[in-house]
């Protein structure tokens, strides 16, 4: 972990303990979400075969999720803007439900 990272992190998850009651002030809500161990102890199945870490390469990974309630996709990407990231990005994507 980069040292950048390390001295930002207690503001990250200070900032992240004030997330949801931010996200409620925009009518939104956190219906789930967790952070992510980190890829090295992922398991992948491709193919039917299970294989230790990522298949992602690079230095970016999933570092955890958030389901959101939004009112549409626009507010949604807004409360994305309002999630607090050290390096990299938040996608924001509508679920697939039945």
């Amino acid at each position: 972990m980069p040292d950048t990272v390390r001295a930002a992190w207690p503001t990250v998850i200070e900032a992240h303990m004030r997330l949801p009651r931010q996200i409620a002030e925009t009518g939104g809500r956190i219906v789930a979400g967790n952070a992510m161990r980190p890829a090295s102890q992922a398991v992948s199945v491709r193919d039917n075969t299970a294989v230790e870490g990522s298949l992602i390469s690079g230095p970016q990974a999933l570092a955890g999720y958030l389901i959101v309630e939004a009112s549409d996709l626009d507010h949604a990407v807004w409360i994305g803007r309002m999630i607090p990231v050290t390096d990299g990005w938040v996608e924001v994507r509508p679920l697939l439900l039945n």
